[in-house]
């Protein structure tokens, strides 16, 4: 009995040893080092992963199969981020005119607004005097001196004059720092000092007494008409200044409302004055290289 229960023992010290031989362990280190030795640098396993997941294209898969899995791979987030990046800045960019200096352009639209408004004060002087209301054998200093002194007062012009002829100047005014790139409250202001300092008190105080409906119609009606005009242009000329799918109809609103605008814009002199739109592919050319660039 004794020496059946030695045997036993002695079969359950040998067995680790026989299924895990000394040999085989020193075989598989030395083997496992050698693969070290010859490998300078190993991708970790989820690289691996990664990369079999995207489907990366294989020198030995046919061009139609390549393209087949570049198609159907899921993009990077980095790419989707720069795509989606792109897309939304396109998205931003203006369709409409923008001119790349907003105080040069006003500065050359104050000019022609003043030269513009000297031609309609003649255009107005030789109008008989039953349209105007305008008395010209007292027309000079003397009487534009007298007439601010005694002004503002109410006038008995018709609706037309006051209701929609002044409120009409009143948005040409407010268009020009618009255009320009100035808020809506700033274009208010300088239609409302163009309107009440430049004309009322201005140039046809010279022969007429400022007038009530003319200091609060022309800059009050004719800034909310000015947005209408303004915000309806860059709809126009986002639509490839079509309205109704008619070119010449869009031009013709456009001239309506913006008239300055279409001298500066469309007639070249805002470029002539140095002020281009920010849309503009600008060219260039080096004694290395010649191409174009578009500004934003």
């Amino acid at each position: 009995m004794r020496i059946w229960l030695l045997l036993l023992c002695s079969v359950l010290a040998v067995q680790p040893m026989c299924a895990h031989p000394i040999s085989d362990i020193s075989l598989q280190n030395s083997k496992a080092h050698k693969a070290s030795d010859s490998v300078l640098y190993a991708p970790p396993r989820f690289y691996v992963a990664k990369a079999s997941a995207q489907n990366i294209s294989s020198p030995n898969l046919s061009p139609t199969r390549q393209k087949l899995d570049s198609s159907t791979s899921p993009k990077p987030p980095l790419a989707k981020a720069l795509e989606s990046t792109s897309a939304l800045h396109a998205a931003k960019s203006p369709a409409y005119y923008k001119p790349d200096s907003p105080s040069t352009y006003l500065n050359t639209t104050i000019g022609l607004l003043g030269g513009g408004i000297i031609v309609s004060i003649i255009g107005l002087y030789i109008m008989p005097e039953s349209v105007t209301n305008w008395d010209r054998s007292r027309f000079g200093f003397k009487a534009w001196l007298q007439d601010v002194q005694v002004g503002p007062v109410i006038d008995s012009d018709n609706f037309w004059l006051n209701g929609v002829a002044h409120p009409y100047f009143g948005a040409v005014y407010y268009m020009q720092p618009r255009v320009a790139g100035y808020s809506w409250a700033e274009s208010a202001l300088f239609s409302f000092i163009t309107s009440s300092i430049f004309w009322e008190y201005g140039i046809e105080a010279f022969v007429e007494i400022p007038s009530w409906q003319d200091l609060i119609y022309t800059p009050a009606m004719g800034s909310i008409f000015g947005e209408i005009f303004y915000q309806s242009t860059k709809y126009i000329q986002s639509n490839d200044n079509r309205l109704f799918g008619s070119k010449i109809l869009g031009l013709i609103v456009v001239g309506l409302m913006d008239p300055i605008g279409v001298i500066m814009r469309d007639l070249g002199f805002a470029k002539f004055m140095g002020v281009r739109d920010v849309r503009e592919i600008a060219s260039y050319a080096s004694p290395t290289s010649v191409g174009f660039a578009m500004r934003f």
